[in-house]
């Protein structure tokens, strides 16, 4: 199940960079969810003046080397941005020939805890090592933000590289939400009581946001879910 989930999933998630100057660097992870070539990703990842681009993953089933010089990038810009829910909505900025799934989108209601899901990123990209890793992982919980967003925690501690990729429900194949990062529970206290705690809180928790978020900013550009 979980090779089937990669073969379906691979091409359609590609590496998230940024041009600043004469300088090309990682950003994240961005993931294909519409045939007219829109993009979903984490919104933190989109900085400064937007010059963004991504590239598509090498699709070979061999052993692909561990580290990789150049990079064939493609144009892509913001068209939807949620900063208060952390997501962001992206397309490419010229017409490409692309083929893709019916029936990505899944749901947070069906979903419980317990379930098993996986999720697909390039998590060593601010090293320059451009491989695809997929990580299967277990939902431990689900909770609402102060905002109410919808928020899925998962026993996977997923690197930075991975933020933006795709949370995947191994049950049925749909992507349910859209990774952040590490559920940093530093950043969480300060945020929610004004102060950080005194002793450094780690966990091997991370956390995604639920795909009916960014439905709504698919929604404002006026598609049609698929």
């Amino acid at each position: 199940m979980l090779q089937d989930m990669y073969f379906q999933y691979r091409g359609a998630c590609m590496m998230l960079f940024q041009r600043e100057g004469e300088e090309v660097s990682f950003r994240g992870t961005a993931f294909l969810v519409h045939p007219e070539g829109y993009f979903l990703t984490a919104g933190h990842l989109i900085t400064g003046s937007h010059d963004l681009m991504v590239v598509p993953a090498d699709e070979t089933e061999d052993f692909t080397p561990i580290r990789t010089e150049t990079v064939a990038p493609i144009p892509v810009e913001v068209r939807q941005l949620d900063r208060e829910r952390d997501l962001a909505l992206l397309k490419f900025t010229e017409e490409i020939d692309i083929s893709m799934p019916d029936h990505v989108i899944g749901t947070s209601e069906n979903v419980a805890v317990g379930n098993s899901v996986a999720c697909l990123g390039f998590p060593f990209g601010y090293y320059h090592i451009y491989n695809q890793l997929i990580k299967k992982a277990v939902i431990c919980s689900k909770i609402s933000s102060g905002n109410e967003t919808r928020i899925f925690l998962f026993d996977s501690l997923v690197h930075d590289g991975n933020r933006g990729g795709p949370l995947i429900n191994l049950y049925d194949g749909r992507i349910i939400g859209v990774v952040g990062g590490r559920f940093e529970l530093q950043e969480i206290l300060s945020r929610q009581l004004g102060k950080a705690s005194d002793v450094p809180i780690k966990t091997d928790v991370s956390y995604a946001v639920a795909i009916e978020h960014a439905l709504e900013l698919m929604k404002k550009e006026g598609l049609h879910v698929i």
